[in-house]
């Protein structure tokens, strides 16, 4: 039985789990972070070292009491200098303005309460209580939050289709992974840096694909040698012969030329496929561009290869073997969606 968690609660199980003290502490909450990834109770039970029927306990501990109630008795965290409510205030602030530098959260502090830090010191309760340094992410001021709504609801109505086995959707996307390794972050020594080869060229390989919403193993893909109206529909016919019985095929895509062709959807108009596009500026309803950022962290970033052909062998090789990253796409590319405006929709 798998456990729905939304963003903001699987954020709060760990951080809790970071912090905790003592052995069941940890696992109650691991516990539902384990099932929420779709890990069955024996799985649970096997690799936390306890009964099946306490991961039934904890389950129905945390269904009826919900997140506080079941982690009050257990969590006994340390946040140092400030409160609890003081903690929630900072954290408000630090969701609400942008902070560069620590040494600018230090002065806030000692503004707001008196309370003297170190930058360190700042760092330390920072990650405490589940921040992190990291790049802020670049979204389009034209982004439309109303549309974005919309489409959850046309979304929900489709997927509720997907019941009868004889309807299929899809998200569709192309990528062009350049032939170059890319700096990235990793585990390094201290006091060393760790050197990554690169190639001069630019060449591009350039695959068009869908990946099933209820299947994030099923991933038809062409590779070609342009992305356009011709071997898009390629990449459509490869999909209805992957699909004999299915009566309805609805395929989520961006507004690409190659999508919306006259040509194309002249074409689709005597088969069963339906497309539906998504709202400008929106890759954040498009759950294939995670495995595009998937592919790029376990195959381009971290690998080098000498000629564009051992490239290209690596990338079509990785979508024709996801099985091997089975437990991982299962947990990443599930349908749960985060809006432009922070609203989180599950389904």
């Amino acid at each position: 039985m798998k456990v729905t968690l939304t963003p903001d609660e699987r954020d709060s199980l760990k951080r809790y789990q970071r912090n905790v003290s003592g052995r069941w502490s940890y696992v109650k909450v691991t516990t539902i972070l384990m099932l929420s990834t779709g890990m069955s109770f024996e799985q649970v039970a096997e690799h936390l070292g306890i009964d099946r029927s306490t991961v039934y306990r904890y389950l129905q501990s945390y269904q009826t009491d919900g997140l506080e109630q079941y982690l009050s008795t257990d969590y006994k965290g340390y946040w140092g200098q400030l409160s609890c409510v003081q903690i929630a205030e900072l954290r408000k602030e630090l969701n609400t303005n942008l902070y560069t530098d620590s040494k600018e959260i230090v002065k806030w502090i000692k503004n707001r309460w008196g309370i003297d830090y170190s930058p360190q010191g700042i760092v330390d309760l920072l990650n405490r209580i589940g921040f992190t340094y990291k790049k802020t992410t670049e979204v389009p001021c034209e982004r439309d939050d109303s549309k974005q709504e919309q489409f959850m609801e046309t979304f929900g109505k489709i997927i509720s289709e997907t019941t009868d086995n004889e309807t299929v959707v899809y998200f569709a996307d192309a990528v062009h992974p350049t032939h170059n390794t890319r700096s990235t972050y990793a585990w390094v020594e201290r006091g060393t840096q760790r050197e990554q080869p690169t190639v001069s060229g630019r060449d591009r390989v350039n695959i068009n694909a869908v990946l099933n919403a209820k299947n994030p193993l099923d991933v038809i893909h062409l590779d070609c040698d342009t992305v356009n109206a011709q071997t898009t529909r390629q990449l459509y016919e490869k999909i209805l012969k992957a699909n004999p019985n299915a009566k309805k095929i609805y395929i989520i895509s961006d507004n690409a030329r190659y999508y919306r062709s006259k040509e194309l959807n002249e074409w689709l108009k005597d088969t069963i496929i339906e497309p539906v596009f998504l709202p400008a500026y929106s890759p954040n309803l498009n759950i294939i561009e995670r495995l595009w950022k998937f592919l790029r962290k376990k195959v381009i970033n971290t690998n080098f290869y000498r000629k564009k052909q051992d490239f290209k062998n690596a990338v079509l090789n990785f979508l024709d073997n996801l099985k091997y990253y089975e437990q991982e796409l299962t947990s990443l590319l599930t349908l749960n969606f985060r809006l432009s405006n922070s609203q989180s929709f599950s389904f």
